[in-house]
């Protein structure tokens, strides 16, 4: 494609695969759809660390599951306990298979049958979706009536979309890092006219000088093409970050100082690649450079956050009731939360809002509607971050352990807010 015919809104953007791992490209829709969905028969939610082997996996989770079960010993009938026996060894009997061909450092798998009784030791489903991971997650296993989405969070704030660039005087490549993944996408762009500054050399004598200035005016025309093209693809594209990258780079340079507002202030690093790299390349090259990026941010929004809260009437909220209770006003732009905390919540099934504190029986009604009709949610926290997302904010899953400490000061949940 010529970069001077470049229209980003008559282009499809396809991905050209991932890599040998295979790591799911989980997007905010994904979670919205898990978000949303819910079953009177049930979900189990399972987190596994896999970096240990099949057999440390398998007696951690059926440790879990055995904890799990006699919790509910008394609450469910025996049909329950018989949906919940074959949902649980169903998952044990998929992370036997994942372990032929494992992929990811973690998994995340949520089930829910789709009645109750089960069929020739078979239960059929109404939900069954599985997310190989690039981190390991903590183990964990939920029961309750909504998928628990707290680690999926987690690990879409640390592997944030991602572009990179990668070009030289002639062409240009773009790639998506995402989840602790590369591809490629389909559109590749070049210069109509490239003139090589190689071919300077080749001049002698009257002329030599001129020639220069000429080929220099074209490259920085070049230039500011493809920045252009860039920012018009990345806001197409939904990039959070921008990398540069380029066989000499200088050239990266170069590109950098074209780029214009906001790309320039997103912009997080610049690498020297050769124009051929391929995706395990591109990808290990990149990964520190997004680790590094979303550490800075998440210290400079944890700094805020705390400047705000100990200002008076400062424009944040700290504590799980009162950070719902912003949430359900979109008035928080930053959501904030200790990765490992966790605690369930309602929703009003009338007008959909969220309610939580730390109270472990439900309000009597919806203090936005006045319904009594009152769904349980088994992972609030979650549920509460990505309707920030869904509203245009950020979600800050704190893991870190000295942020961590810093955020459960202040009630290990909060927001820096709108207004």
């Amino acid at each position: 494609m010529n970069i001077t015919r470049f229209d980003p809104d008559l282009m499809h953007l396809e991905l050209l695969g991932d890599d040998e791992r295979g790591y799911d490209f989980l997007d905010t829709d994904t979670l919205l759809e898990l978000k949303r969905y819910t079953s009177d028969h049930g979900v189990l939610s399972v987190y596994a660390d896999l970096g240990e082997g099949a057999d440390a996996a398998l007696t951690r989770y059926r440790n879990r599951v055995r904890a799990l079960r006699e919790a509910h010993e008394q609450d469910w009938d025996h049909e329950r306990k018989q949906q919940f026996d074959a949902l649980t060894e169903e998952v044990a009997e998929h992370l036997e298979r994942y372990f032929q061909a494992p992929r990811g450092k973690g998994l995340a798998l949520f089930i829910a049958p789709g009645r109750l009784r089960v069929k020739k030791g078979k239960l059929d489903h109404e939900l069954l979706r599985v997310f190989h991971l690039p981190e390991a997650p903590a183990d964990e296993l939920h029961w309750g009536n909504t998928p628990a989405l707290t680690q999926l969070l987690l690990q879409q704030d640390e592997h944030p979309p991602t572009g990179v660039v990668l070009f030289d005087r002639e062409h240009l490549r773009f790639f998506l890092y995402y989840m602790g993944e590369a591809a490629e996408y389909s559109v590749k762009l070049e210069n109509p006219e490239p003139v090589p500054l190689t071919r300077a050399h080749n001049w002698h004598g009257y002329g030599t000088h001129n020639h220069q200035q000429w080929q220099e005016e074209h490259y920085r025309r070049y230039l500011r093409q493809a920045a252009i093209a860039v920012g018009k693809l990345a806001d197409k594209a939904g990039w959070k970050w921008l990398v540069l990258a380029s066989p000499d780079g200088q050239e990266a340079q170069h590109l950098t100082e074209a780029l214009q507002r906001p790309w320039s202030e997103r912009l997080i690093g610049t690498l020297t690649l050769p124009l051929a790299a391929n995706l395990n390349e591109l990808r290990d090259a990149v990964a520190p450079v997004v680790a590094e990026a979303e550490r800075k941010e998440e210290q400079e929004t944890l700094d805020q956050w705390i400047t705000e809260l100990e200002r008076p009437e400062g424009r944040a909220v700290a504590g799980l009731a009162d950070t719902a209770e912003a949430v359900q006003e979109y008035r928080v732009l930053h959501f904030i939360a200790d990765s490992d905390f966790h605690h369930a919540g309602w929703q009003c099934t009338d007008c959909g809002s969220l309610m939580a504190d730390l109270q472990a029986s439900a309000p009597e009604s919806c203090p936005y509607c006045g319904s009594e009709q009152l769904q349980e949610r088994a992972d609030i926290v979650g549920d509460l971050a990505l309707q920030v997302i869904n509203s245009g904010g950020h979600a800050e899953i704190v893991r870190e352990e000295d942020n961590r400490q810093r955020v459960n000061r202040h009630g290990r949940i909060g927001g820096l807010l709108r207004y």
